[in-house]
């Protein structure tokens, strides 16, 4: 993971095999079918890697990453106000995380940043960028799938 990101994460679709072969259950999410999407999210910290996996119906969504903070209450509510409107749309999140006297904290939302609601999005972190070092807002979209060539 690069100095400002917690994880990395990327969307596929159901049916498309990935470069390691591992034993996931996936037929065990109920109604799959209507799920043509997964999220991927990985989390490498020393020598443990942390998958979760997320079923999806849109082939992207939004990752917000805030670092460099003091938790305060005027953070706190800042952050609350975000996210108030956004609680149903959490996908995962990482919680506040301590790392080298830093704060950081990440969240995934299934949400685009084309849809005309979701627009207003940077506009509400700017309200409280003075007070967060690094906010970063950024769509994962569908992974394009490299062809091997012959």
């Amino acid at each position: 993971m690069d100095k400002f990101n917690l994880t990395k994460a990327y969307v596929q679709r159901v049916n498309e095999s990935s470069k390691v072969n591992f034993k996931i259950p996936l037929l065990e999410i109920k109604e799959l079918e209507k799920y043509p999407f997964l999220l991927v999210i990985q989390s490498v910290i020393e020598n443990n890697i942390k998958i979760s996996i997320y079923p999806l119906k849109r082939e992207k969504i939004v990752k917000v990453s805030l670092s460099g903070f003091n938790l305060t209450n005027e953070i706190f509510e800042g952050l609350s106000k975000i996210f108030e409107g956004l609680s149903k749309k959490v996908i995962h999140t990482s919680g506040v995380i301590f790392i080298e006297k830093r704060l950081f904290y990440e969240c995934y939302l299934n949400i685009s940043m084309s849809e005309e609601k979701n627009k207003n999005l940077k506009a509400s972190f700017n309200k409280i960028k003075n007070i967060i070092k690094r906010i970063k807002i950024e769509e994962i979209e569908l992974k394009k799938i490299e062809k091997k060539q012959t």
